[in-house]
């Protein structure tokens, strides 16, 4: 990754878009940019539209490849024209051009993680199918297009303050080569066993397509369970993978509240060889016929203390049923992100040496 030395300047109060855009706040920073809600200055809007403006840099990873920033404009913009993905209503550069802005529609309500946390999916299944099978047509959409996303997780798909209408967002990663031997490429609890070196299966390149697949699979199991099911899909350094491997459905039945179809249809997703996993779109049509996506409460009898405690958790705000106490489970508990996300955090620091906003979130893809 390149080495930046100088911070990107916060541009809070400034104008920009030639005197269409006024930056009006500051609500993430990063590494590689900033995110500012910004607000439209023409005088034929009545009120003015609020959108996000993402700033990043415009610099080469390597002579002769295309920015970070010009990757992402590209493939973004190819499809930007759906509903579940967000828009890109166009871009420019500063005057030195080493500067590439995204005008994006703004959206305030945050991402998935936060909703996970928040417990909007707890016990929800009707509302994690809907959202799940909208995210699934978004990306089916952008790989007709020939676009592989390589980071959907949870950060990265912003919803509504229910937690419904996902929208697909940062598209970074994403590149246009259906296979490919760029390993450690996104997000690593999401990665599939293929993106790492010395995989089980022996591969040199792996299919973006099926990786895409796999993190899906991952994101589901997080909306279900409020947590991953293990931090890296490798054999040699995850004991949970490891385990896992050993016996798919049995791992997800002791270690995730999830139903018995529901266990049954993952393990077929998330298989070791990825070419026996079963097609994105006939998992979404599996998954809409399964009545219940969370444990039944007669598994529960037999469950461990944790996955009791998780059932018996009450979502801040909603009344405590009848007879029933407020659990001592919380997703802070088992919603590993968080610390990961702090770990990165810290990383990106030391690695950019001054050049990140210590004080800020990574996030920067409101």
């Amino acid at each position: 990754m390149p080495h930046f030395k100088k911070r990107i300047p916060n541009l809070t109060g400034c104008v920009v878009d030639d005197g269409a855009l006024l930056l009006k706040k500051l609500v993430g920073s990063g590494a590689f940019g900033k995110l500012y809600r910004g607000s439209s200055l023409s005088s034929s809007e009545s009120k003015p539209r609020v959108y996000a403006v993402k700033c990043l840099r415009n610099t080469r990873m390597y002579d002769g490849q295309e920015s970070l920033a010009g990757n992402e404009r590209h493939f973004h913009s190819l499809v930007s024209n759906h509903p579940n993905i967000v828009t890109l209503h166009r871009h420019f550069t500063d005057s030195s051009k080493k500067h590439i802005f995204f005008v994006m529609d703004f959206h305030s309500s945050g991402d998935m993680s936060v909703a996970i946390a928040d417990g909007l999916y707890h016990k929800n299944s009707t509302l994690i199918k809907r959202t799940f099978t909208q995210l699934v047509d978004a990306v089916k959409f952008c790989h007709n297009l020939g676009v592989y996303h390589r980071d959907i997780k949870p950060e990265n798909i912003l919803v509504d303050h229910d937690g419904g209408n996902p929208c697909l967002t940062d598209f970074g990663l994403a590149t246009s080569y259906v296979n490919t031997y760029e390993y450690e490429c996104g997000t690593v609890p999401y990665m599939s066993p293929g993106a790492f070196p010395f995989c089980p299966q022996g591969l040199l390149a792996y299919s973006r397509c099926v990786d895409d697949a796999w993190a899906l699979g991952i994101t589901l199991i997080n909306l279900v369970a409020s947590q991953l099911p293990w931090h890296a899909a490798r054999v040699s350094t995850d004991g949970r993978f490891k385990e896992f491997i050993r016996g798919k459905k049995s791992f997800l039945h002791r270690h995730q509240p999830l139903s018995r179809p529901l266990i049954r249809l993952l393990a077929r997703l998330l298989h070791l060889d990825p070419w026996k996993r079963i097609p994105l779109a006939e998992f979404a049509e599996k998954l809409e016929g399964i009545d219940e996506l969370c444990i039944s409460e007669e598994e529960l009898v037999r469950a461990s203390e944790g996955m009791r405690e998780w059932a018996m958790w009450e979502v801040p705000g909603r009344p405590l049923a009848a007879g029933s106490r407020r659990g001592l489970w919380s997703p802070s508990r088992l919603y590993p992100p968080v610390g990961l996300l702090l770990e990165k955090r810290a990383k990106d620091i030391a690695v950019c040496s001054g050049g990140c906003d210590s004080g800020a979130s990574d996030r920067d893809d409101h």
